[in-house]
């Protein structure tokens, strides 16, 4: 080999080593930067977020949005409390949480007890099959099976989202569940207690979110019943503040709302980004998290602008 040769292959290999550093290396380098800026004397504060393992809620509380929050010296601390909505929405009422997510239903049922504390600044998604009912094969064969069986046991959390496409769909196909025997009721703390009962045998049906839904789905034996791919604007995910912190700190809810939006375009602009730390988060297969990702439509500003709040953004996003 010549000494051209190997000079050619050397520039070669340290150029390829070059771009590997700028793709991975770097942004660890840059981010435990941050960390270390931000854990400093420096650090601006906190910002404290409830919520639970609902995938609509990534964005908000992915990496992505965590780095961007410590680079303008704020700490963003994303508090999974179960789905215990009641106790998310007095914490947010006594100053404990400056942001709280939920959905439309959850809050109406659950934000009465502390005087609906939040003030909705952002719709974050729907459920379009994130959220299912889900049955032992053996036990149920479809829907309709479900009819008036209060012999069989459904595992779900109350007055949360999963409540309100039970209740829908009973009354929809007329199930006839909320009758005087509600035997069948089987209250559990989330989703993933739900699913916990469901394998134990506990239940036979389960309402669940994402991830647990495809959790569900991987285990021999189990099927879907419904999802919210059937439904339209059924559950749909909302970003609250804390009045107060919002009158006192409005530039905060700003740069909370800005950074989140960005956040949000990197991931819908690059899904292999957003597909890799579902991944990473989750412990699911590729597979598995590209079917459970179709099941949640993120609203970007400009749905949010156009669908939701009857404004037209100056500037168009993807």
């Amino acid at each position: 080999m010549t000494h051209h040769l190997k000079g050619v292959l050397i520039i070669l290999v340290l150029g390829i080593a070059g771009i590997l550093a700028a793709r991975f290396i770097l942004p660890q380098f840059q981010d435990q930067l941050q960390r270390s800026t931000s854990d400093a004397a420096g650090v601006k504060g906190q910002i404290r977020i409830g919520m639970d393992n609902w995938i609509g809620y990534f964005p908000l509380c992915s990496a992505e949005m965590s780095r961007r929050m410590r680079a303008q010296g704020y700490a963003l601390n994303c508090e999974d409390d179960q789905a215990d909505y009641a106790e998310r929405y007095r914490r947010l009422a006594k100053g404990e949480l400056q942001f709280a997510v939920g959905t439309v239903d959850s809050y109406l049922l659950n934000g009465v007890a502390s005087d609906f504390p939040g003030a909705l600044i952002a719709v974050l998604d729907e459920s379009k099959g994130g959220d299912a009912i889900v049955a032992r094969r053996d036990a149920l064969a479809n829907l309709s099976a479900l009819q008036g069986r209060t012999d069989l046991k459904i595992a779900y959390t109350a007055n949360s989202p999963s409540e309100q496409l039970l209740k829908s769909i009973n009354e929809h196909f007329d199930l006839q569940l909320y009758g005087p025997n509600r035997a069948w009721q089987l209250p559990s703390e989330g989703s993933s207690d739900a699913l916990d009962r469901l394998l134990k045998g506990q239940a036979q049906v389960a309402v669940l979110w994402e991830p647990d839904v495809s959790r569900a789905l991987a285990e021999p034996g189990i099927g879907k019943l419904i999802g919210t791919e059937d439904t339209d604007r059924l559950i749909v995910d909302v970003l609250l503040v804390e009045r107060r912190f919002s009158r006192e700190q409005p530039e905060l809810v700003e740069l909370l709302l800005r950074t989140y939006f960005d956040s949000l375009r990197q991931y819908l602009s690059q899904p292999e980004q957003l597909l890799a730390e579902v991944r990473e988060k989750t412990g699911l297969g590729a597979e598995q998290v590209e079917l459970m990702l179709r099941g949640v439509r993120w609203s970007n500003l400009n749905d949010n602008g156009l669908n939701w709040f009857g404004l037209a953004p100056a500037l168009q996003q993807e």
